[in-house]
């Protein structure tokens, strides 16, 4: 087949070069299978020097794409794909944490009928116990609203291969503001998945911070799924049950006893907790509503800035 390798990149100036060089060294263990490749670098506009030390490789098919603006590394991997010529496009991060060496079971998953493939790592041990819990109540939730049901645990999910049917597929889908996990996961096709041992980043700091996957969560749920709305809807239902319920406590006391309930303190209770919800709820209808105005200005969702030399397809012989 012919591969295409997608590498969304932030200030790895330092460790880029390795990665490709793995890469390389997977491609040659992979030729019985891979024809020509192709490696796409996206500078997610990095404040360091990612794009000059990658267009600055002597790699042959090496290309590097420079952002106008940063833009995350999910809108970075679109613009990949939409560059992509492969029968085949393998996504992977640049920090070197992701391992390489997995591509060859990958494409003989790929070649045996699957259209995704998935790079599973096989434990969080290493990371920290709160972090752990969120991943594990999140996609539990989406898989309890139907936005993740694919039987494979995404919350261990970190790289993954494509074919060029899901590539189209996910092109054909021109929104801004969602969770391309999401999309891979909500696009359906054959999904298959491999496990590996998650490596020490080379050198730097992360930028997939609390906020960034806080940020993930929340476009994915309102992307893919309505259940806030419904869950306000029920919400104002149950409230208005319990004020209902509450207020025939009140003329029953009064009427039956002469003594109906008062208090400063319980009124403002209630005054501060429905005032709260109801601010809630309209913070909820505000997420969903700003979204559907981002999409409906059909905004390009990135700008090229800088581009190297494309080299096109490489022989991987």
């Amino acid at each position: 087949m012919k591969l295409t390798i997608v590498i969304p990149a932030r200030n790895e100036e330092e460790n880029i070069p390795q990665t490709i060089d793995e890469l390389l060294t997977a491609i040659g263990e992979s030729r019985d299978m891979v024809e020509s490749y192709e490696i796409i670098v996206i500078d997610d506009h990095s404040t360091d020097n990612t794009f000059a030390a990658v267009s600055n490789l002597d790699k042959p098919g090496l290309r590097a794409i420079r952002l106008s603006r940063r833009s995350g590394s999910h809108i970075a991997i679109r613009a990949g794909l939409a560059m992509a010529t492969g029968d085949g496009v393998l996504c992977i991060s640049a920090d070197g944490q992701d391992d390489a060496a997995m591509l060859p079971q990958m494409l003989r998953q790929l070649r045996e009928g699957s259209n995704i493939v998935w790079a599973l790592r096989k434990g969080r041990e290493n990371e920290p116990l709160l972090q752990r819990l969120f991943a594990r109540l999140f996609y539990r939730l989406l898989t309890r609203f139907g936005s993740a049901s694919t039987g494979i645990d995404l919350s261990r999910a970190d790289f993954y291969l494509l074919d060029n049917k899901v590539v189209a597929a996910i092109n054909t889908c021109p929104e801004r503001n969602t969770s391309l996990f999401g999309l891979i996961a909500w696009l359906g096709f054959q999904q298959g998945w491999v496990e590996y041992d998650r490596k020490q980043r080379r050198t730097g700091t992360s930028g997939w911070n609390f906020r960034s996957r806080l940020r993930l969560a929340t476009d994915w749920i309102i992307a893919f799924s309505g259940v806030p709305l419904k869950l306000m809807t029920i919400s104002g239902f149950l409230i208005a049950g319990f004020g209902f319920l509450y207020a025939l406590l009140v003329i029953t006391r009064s009427i039956l006893f002469g003594s109906p309930l008062v208090g400063w303190s319980s009124v403002m209770t209630a005054i501060l907790l429905l005032g709260g919800g109801q601010i809630m709820m309209l913070g909820i209808i505000g997420e969903y509503l700003w979204r559907t105005l981002d999409e409906s200005r059909n905004r390009p969702a990135y700008f090229i800035e800088q581009d190297s030399l494309p080299l096109g397809l490489h022989d991987s012989c």
